[in-house]
C-alpha cells in the first residue's frame, strides 16, 4: 500500500466538484533508470504498493489533480516527470516537468481535465544524479 498522505489532493478540488475516485503508487528505485508508477482503473504497476481508483466500476472519470512526492532519498538526485493519461487506447501528457534541481525532498502537484475517459494515469519518472534510493509516492483524485 502506499504511503499515506497527510493531505490528499481531493482536500483542495471544490472547483472539480466532489471526487468518486482516488488511487496512490508507492516505489523506491535503488538506480537513476527511468521508472514509471502507473495507477490504472483496476490494478497499479508496480502491483505491490497501490490503490487502483475505480474498483467499484464506475464510468471512467476525465478530470482531476495528480500528486507526485520524493521524500527522504538518498544521495542528491534530480528527477524529471511527465504525467499521462490513457483511455486503454491512446496516451495524452498532461503535465512535463524537467529535471529538478539536486535535491532529497520534492513535492510536485498539478491538475488537468481532458475529453478522454481515464483508464489508466502514469507518471513516467527519469531520476538522475547521485541518488540511490528514491521513495516516490503518487496519487491522483478523479472525477
Amino acid at each position: 500500500m502506499a504511503l499515506p498522505f497527510a493531505n490528499p489532493v481531493s482536500q483542495c478540488m471544490p472547483g472539480f466538484g466532489s471526487p468518486s475516485f482516488y488511487g496512490a503508487a508507492t516505489q523506491t528505485p535503488t538506480t537513476t533508470a527511468a521508472l514509471t508508477l502507473t495507477i490504472g482503473a483496476t490494478a497499479t504497476t508496480p502491483s505491490t504498493g497501490g490503490t487502483p481508483f475505480n474498483l467499484n466500476g464506475g464510468p471512467a472519470p476525465t478530470s482531476g489533480k495528480w500528486h507526485l512526492r520524493m521524500a527522504g532519498a538518498t544521495g542528491t538526485p534530480t528527477l524529471a516527470l511527465q504525467v499521462t493519461v490513457s483511455d486503454g487506447t491512446n496516451t495524452w501528457t498532461v503535465a512535463t516537468i524537467p529535471a529538478s534541481v539536486a535535491t532529497n525532498y520534492l513535492d510536485y502537484t498539478g491538475e488537468f481535465k481532458t475529453d478522454v475517459s481515464i483508464t489508466s494515469v502514469a507518471f513516467v519518472t527519469t531520476p538522475g544524479g547521485g541518488g540511490t534510493n528514491i521513495p516516490l509516492d503518487a496519487e491522483v483524485s478523479l472525477v
